[in-house]
């Protein structure tokens, strides 16, 4: 007989979504299994098939969870009525916010993302494309000529995002540097360089 859907099945997935994500981080997609996400979440191996057919499953949910949600965040920055260098100063600090809130995700889809299924990463891929055009439109906004080639409008977009992606392998958010100031230099950077 199958087991019955409980009334809390989405928080459920959430929880051990989570729990996966921060095993992922701290010892790599490899080297975790499906056990160990189950002990962490004091679930049975069973009980961790009834919410994710594999480990697997549980990354693709994970990393399209995650890319999905920066997407919603950047289309509501770059769809607003905000000036253009405003959009800018939003659109860092909400990813910056973004990646240290969902740090484990963020890391997992930077470290583990090439163990998706083939659909899988081609659908975070797409995400992850749409976000460079949505940060480009945003370059074009501050400075059409500047950005009139698809090519530098590219170019800059995966720079600022390359800066971005990786800031918390350096960043402390405890230390002297709060988000918000550290968002506000990385803007600035980007809207003046450094001279």
């Amino acid at each position: 007989m199958a087991r019955t859907r409980s009334e809390n099945f989405d928080d459920i997935k959430l929880e051990m979504l989570a729990t996966a994500a921060h095993l992922f981080a701290q010892k790599g997609f490899k080297n975790t299994n499906i056990i160990d996400i189950g002990v962490a979440c004091n679930a049975s191996k069973s009980r961790m098939y009834h919410y994710f057919p594999s480990k697997e499953a549980m990354l693709e949910a994970m990393l399209i969870r995650h890319v999905n949600g920066l997407l919603t965040i950047a289309r509501h920055i770059t769809e607003s009525k905000l000036q253009p260098e405003e959009k800018l100063r939003q659109f860092v600090l909400a990813h910056l916010k973004y990646y240290f809130e969902a740090r484990d995700p963020h890391k997992v889809l930077l470290a583990d993302a090439e163990y998706l299924p083939e659909a899988a990463l081609d659908e975070v891929r797409r995400a992850e494309r749409r976000l460079v055009q949505q940060l480009g439109a945003l370059l074009k906004e501050l400075n059409k000529t500047k950005f009139a080639s698809r090519l530098d409008t590219s170019a800059h977009a995966m720079l600022i995002y390359g800066m971005l992606n990786w800031t918390y392998t350096w960043y402390e958010p405890k230390g002297k540097l709060n988000l918000a100031t550290l968002a506000r230099k990385a803007a600035d950077l980007c809207l003046h360089g450094l001279l």
